[in-house]
């Protein structure tokens, strides 16, 4: 937080929007400037008669837009320790994508990159076009990320315990 603030380029390159740089420094400037609205909201209610209680309630969208901003500042973070601990090769690359995905989605989620203007409505369909390319790429991935997580084979519907069976011409046209 008492870092300069961060710059977001004006043009987005598919590049730059999967770079974890990028998506932090998105995510840190979010925070950054919800903290300094609801601060300045809060003491505007309270410079106008209202108790500390009462500013922060009358506050509480931006507190809502704060606490989303924190909790996945926080979980982009852990992605990215987590990243930068594993050597070089395919786990680290689908984690990679794996960070990409959700930073991307949690953009294209939250209504305040574009009320608050941390995105242009180009740089956001930007990024939004990127999801379903990460969606292909991580695709390969998706049975062992599935498997992953030990969830048994019974809790799976069939699309997900047999995809090439599930996915075939012939099942579709049934």
């Amino acid at each position: 937080m008492n870092k300069s603030c961060p710059v977001i380029p004006s043009q987005l390159t598919s590049s730059t929007i999967k770079s974890s740089e990028f998506q932090i420094d998105l995510f840190h400037l979010r925070e950054r400037d919800l903290l300094k609205r609801f601060a300045e909201e809060v003491s505007e209610h309270q410079s106008q008669g209202n108790s500390k209680e009462s500013a922060f309630i009358l506050s509480y969208q931006l507190a809502e837009d704060l606490g989303r901003a924190f909790s996945e500042r926080a979980i982009l973070k852990t992605f990215m320790e987590a990243e930068s601990a594993l050597p070089a090769g395919s786990l680290k690359d689908v984690l990679g994508l794996l960070r990409s995905l959700y930073a991307l989605i949690s953009v294209d989620e939250d209504a305040a990159f574009l009320r608050y203007g941390y995105l242009s409505t180009e740089n956001a369909s930007a990024v939004r076009k990127e999801v379903p390319k990460l969606c292909a790429e991580l695709r390969p991935h998706a049975l062992a990320l599935v498997n992953s997580f030990g969830i048994p084979d019974a809790f799976l519907s069939p699309i997900a315990y047999n995809w090439i069976e599930s996915n075939s011409w012939s099942t579709a046209q049934n």
